[in-house]
């Protein structure tokens, strides 16, 4: 690489193949000196170092670009003309190295004007405009795709943004998943199911840390007579409380201890299994402990509330989350708190005692009992859901529009393979269930190609952020015939060119400056990362 002045490189892009050597064609650059200097050593009748001057100047490859680079290194240290060889004067050395130089730097300005900044879109972009397009607007996809790398400190920067068959693999899954949770599979929503949930789950945290002092189990604000704070008398065995019923009687749960590296508290009864929007709602208040008495808190307290993802087999904590947001804990009455929030599969709510200094009670010899300070109450949590605006979901439609869902004919003609149904596990604890499955359901076509078409001219404009050209489109549909004449049905065969175009360079590649930056596509796509990058900055 050529520095030929502070802050000016040569380039070595296939753009600037074409567009030097085009000049160097037409004779801009310094002939004269050239021909008295170098062609004789460097041309068709005399090859020397395997170099032809007169060749390499007709050419138009990115090897030939780096030629001339290296030509003009050596004429620039002075290794060229040959010590041995008749030397230029320094004025036409000077004019020589100026001419070519001016050369250079016009050709960079005018590829820094022309072509447009291209990129590959960091993991929350990816997110959001998935979130954005499908109308999910709490889709996790983030943190199933590999970290960004960073350049002088930005993570947006394209030297950062490579791409290698490790992030293709990648985002090949998060297709599959942005397609299982984005396609209705049944003629009816699921069921709406409420569950009121204490935070002494079946098998969680919270039961073992209470049995050992850094939590009590209160009823109607008092200390619960069938389950005395924890002192020398240690509590031993949590499964056996579970079977005597001590942690589903309607006990509210007052905890001193803050979450830690080892403590990790969860409402473990619901992990969700259809993604959808939720009514969330808790009860709160705080108090102050004094050895076993229950006084009059302090002052207002504050409880977190997370999503958390389960991954693995779910079971254990410190699983990946974001905050719901802070609630009031007052220390007069209860407080309800209502939200609605999206979940998506295998997730649940978490749970934080914000406001409290970290304490463990568990080393110490009488436990709670030896215990004086504040306390968060969390008298139940509500889950209720899924909630869908319309059925099928938004989602659902950008994909296949307003074709019909039906069953699947247990005779198909032509031996039409039927569409792949895949349910993930539900993770950890979970006491919620899915409905029963009302058979085999898919979108149905009379008129699969021409339906087809129409479908991925409304769909790749949106997904690329651009028009698409007819033959682009005419590719896609190429996918759509083949996987039909496989014996894929018309979903499955669908699936697999949504599947492509999830992948494709016109997606996973955002352009930051657009030749024509007035389109009205030009327009919404900077407009919408930019508020992206705003609103993150503003939280």
């Amino acid at each position: 690489m050529v520095v030929l002045s502070p802050g000016l490189t040569i380039g070595t892009t296939l753009v600037g193949c074409c567009c030097l050597l085009g000049q160097i064609a037409r004779g801009q650059l310094p002939e004269r000196f050239l021909n008295h200097y170098c062609y004789d050593c460097h041309s068709a009748s005399n090859i020397e170092a395997g170099l032809d001057l007169q060749a390499l100047s007709n050419g138009t490859t990115l090897e030939n670009t780096r030629r001339w680079e290296q030509v003009l290194d050596r004429i620039v240290a002075g290794e060229m003309p040959p010590r041995d060889s008749e030397q230029p004067n320094s004025q036409d050395l000077g004019v020589a190295i100026q001419s070519i130089t001016k050369l250079l730097h016009d050709w960079d300005a005018d590829a820094s004007r022309s072509t447009p900044s291209m990129r590959r879109l960091i993991r929350s972009e990816y997110e959001n405009t998935i979130r954005d397009l499908l109308e999910m607007p709490g889709i996790a996809l983030a943190n199933y795709l590999p970290a960004d790398g960073q350049t002088h400190g930005f993570d947006k920067h394209p030297e950062a943004l490579d791409i290698s068959h490790v992030n293709i693999a990648k985002y090949l899954e998060v297709a599959d998943r942005i397609l299982d949770d984005a396609i209705a599979t049944r003629p009816e929503p699921p069921t709406i199911h409420h569950r009121r949930i204490s935070l002494v789950n079946r098998g969680g945290f919270v039961a073992h840390i209470v049995m050992n002092g850094d939590g009590v189990l209160l009823k109607d604000g008092k200390l619960d007579p069938t389950f005395p704070p924890a002192s020398e008398q240690n509590y031993l065995d949590q499964g056996a409380h579970e079977r005597f019923g001590s942690f589903n009687n309607g006990a509210s749960v007052g905890l001193f201890r803050h979450e830690d590296e080892s403590v990790c508290p969860y409402f473990t009864e619901h992990v969700t299994i259809y993604p959808a929007r939720y009514r969330v709602k808790i009860s709160l208040w705080g108090f102050q402990w004094d050895q076993g008495k229950i006084l009059p808190g302090r002052g207002n307290e504050a409880a977190r509330l997370s999503v958390v993802q389960l991954t693995g087999d779910g079971r254990g904590g410190r699983h990946p989350s974001y905050v719901l947001g802070y609630f009031n804990a007052p220390n007069d009455k209860p407080l309800e708190h209502e939200l609605y929030v999206w979940m998506n599969r295998n997730e649940l709510i978490g749970f934080n005692a914000a406001s409290l200094a970290p304490a463990a009670n568990y080393h110490k010899k009488k436990r709670a009992i030896e215990f004086t300070g504040p306390g968060i109450v969390v008298d139940w949590l509500d889950v209720e859901g899924p909630f869908y605006e319309t059925w099928p979901p938004a989602s659902h439609r950008a994909f296949f529009g307003d074709l019909p869902i039906a069953p699947f004919p247990s005779q198909e003609p032509n031996q039409i393979r039927p569409p792949v149904r895949y349910r993930p596990p539900q993770l950890g604890a979970g006491m919620n269930r899915p409905d029963q499955e009302p058979g085999l359901w898919t979108v149905q076509s009379e008129s699969p190609l021409q339906d087809a078409e129409r479908l991925l001219a409304d769909f790749l404009p949106r997904l690329f952020r651009k028009p698409v050209p007819h033959n682009v489109t005419s590719d896609y549909l190429g996918i759509v015939k083949k996987q039909i004449e496989s014996g894929d049905c018309f979903e499955d065969a669908m699936r697999t060119a949504y599947r492509s175009s999830l992948v494709s360079p016109n997606f996973l590649f955002h352009l930051t400056d657009y030749p024509d930056a007035k389109t009205e596509f030009a327009l919404a796509s900077r407009l919408s990362y930019f508020l992206w990058i705003r609103s993150r900055t503003i939280d």
